[in-house]
């Protein structure tokens, strides 16, 4: 018994990775992914070696195997040999790497993400007895604002907000036709925006909002550079007590669903083992709550003291510094504008008892910014808003 896994570097996979291995098993795990089989085991071991949590079991890292592949070369770059040998007894292909990037040129998204899925699936079709567990998003429900979007819908009726979406629903498209022609069995996970309040050290697999968050400060400080009361609040100085305010653009009352990643890593796991029979089952793996404005708005605070945040449903004659947050937030923003809740039913009836997870309010927000964690609970947490009735139960997922 075997497992193939990709993406195990990602922020993510890297989790997942960590899980399979504190299992009690033999199975070996063979990574693919770019670089060197030196390169690639230098940069998992230091990953999973952060991350700590369970020790790994049986053989550890021992039980890993490391082959160069890409998934933007033909045949991912393997030669026949290599192929026979990673799928040579492959029992589940995990994959889990992708590219993702909300703005900018759309031909690498498509490049990795869809064409990639197809060359993991001919890899897959290689392993007769594998099974393929495939990382997707809830964010393939697209422009849908509103409603509840249950883990069988895949639907482009909606439009797109971001090519990224659009790849990963093209990508569950091409695993639906996969199963479907060949009567092999997949599961679909849909994590929602994964979130980690833990500082994550330089050269290790970061979290969205962490590059965000080094985008806005960048950003900020360059402003700062001709402006004394903005370099003053940046500096943690009080600029005479004045302060600063922004309105921004969005739903006051929308909101964004946000799980935290190792819990989002135990469930995938968990959710994998407990699949059998042929075709396609897709698990939304998202918070009970989504999280709204008022926990942005707090954790951005708590980031920037003096400098505070208003969502208004338009901006009419935006400053310099709104016309910097529309830059830099507008994707973030349009994911804010959501008031849609996701089906759960399948995740809670394969996690058994697992817990849910912890709330991703203001203090947690603040503290995947960077702030200390005395900083992120200075003030009273905002509330989350409360769930749909029975949204803990498998027949309101």
């Amino acid at each position: 018994m075997a497992v193939l896994f990709t993406g195990a570097t990602g922020f993510l996979g890297s989790r997942i990775l960590r899980e399979l291995l504190a299992e009690d098993s033999e199975e070996t795990i063979t990574v693919l992914g770019r670089g060197t089989p030196q390169e690639l085991r230098g940069r998992v071991e230091a990953a999973v070696t952060w991350l700590g949590g369970p020790p790994p079991a049986g053989g550890g890292f021992g039980r890993l195997r490391y082959v160069t592949a890409d998934l933007t070369r033909h045949r991912l770059g393997l030669r026949g040999r290599d192929r026979a040998a990673v799928t040579e007894g492959c029992t589940t292909l995990w994959h889990c790497a992708a590219r993702l990037a909300l703005q900018g040129d759309p031909a690498p998204l498509f490049k990795a993400n869809v064409a990639g899925t197809r060359r993991i699936l001919e890899l897959a079709g290689e392993a007769p007895g594998a099974r393929v567990v495939h990382i997707s998003t809830a964010y393939v429900a697209g422009g849908r604002r509103t409603g509840h979007v249950l883990e069988s819908d895949l639907t482009e009726e909606y439009g797109f907000r971001t090519s990224y979406e659009e790849t990963k629903y093209t990508a569950e498209r091409l695993v639906h036709a996969w199963a479907a022609r060949t009567g092999r069995t997949a599961t679909v996970l849909r994590p929602s925006l994964l979130v980690d309040d833990r500082r994550i050290p330089d050269g290790l697999p970061d979290q969205s909002l962490g590059v965000l968050a080094r985008l806005i400060g960048a950003a900020l400080r360059q402003k700062a550079a001709g402006d004394e009361t903005l370099a003053r609040l940046l500096g943690g100085g009080d600029a005479h007590g004045s302060g600063m305010h922004f309105r921004i653009q969005g739903d006051p009352g929308g909101g964004i669903n946000m799980v935290p990643v190792d819990y989002a890593a135990r469930a995938a796991v968990r959710v994998a083992a407990a699949r059998t029979g042929p075709g396609v089952r897709t698990v939304h793996i998202t918070h009970p709550q989504n999280t709204g404005f008022a926990a942005a708005k707090y954790a951005f605070e708590a980031r920037y003291p003096g400098i505070t945040l208003t969502m208004v449903p338009t901006v009419p004659a935006p400053d310099p510094y709104e016309a910097l947050f529309a830059l830099h937030l507008g994707s973030l923003l349009a994911f804010l504008a959501q008031r849609r809740t996701y089906d759960r039913g399948n995740l809670l009836r394969d996690v058994g008892d697992l817990p849910d997870p912890q709330p991703v309010d203001g203090p947690y927000l603040a503290r995947a910014l960077g702030c200390t964690a005395a900083v992120a609970s200075a003030v009273q947490p905002v509330p989350l808003p409360r769930p749909p009735a029975g949204a803990r139960s498998a027949s309101a997922g």
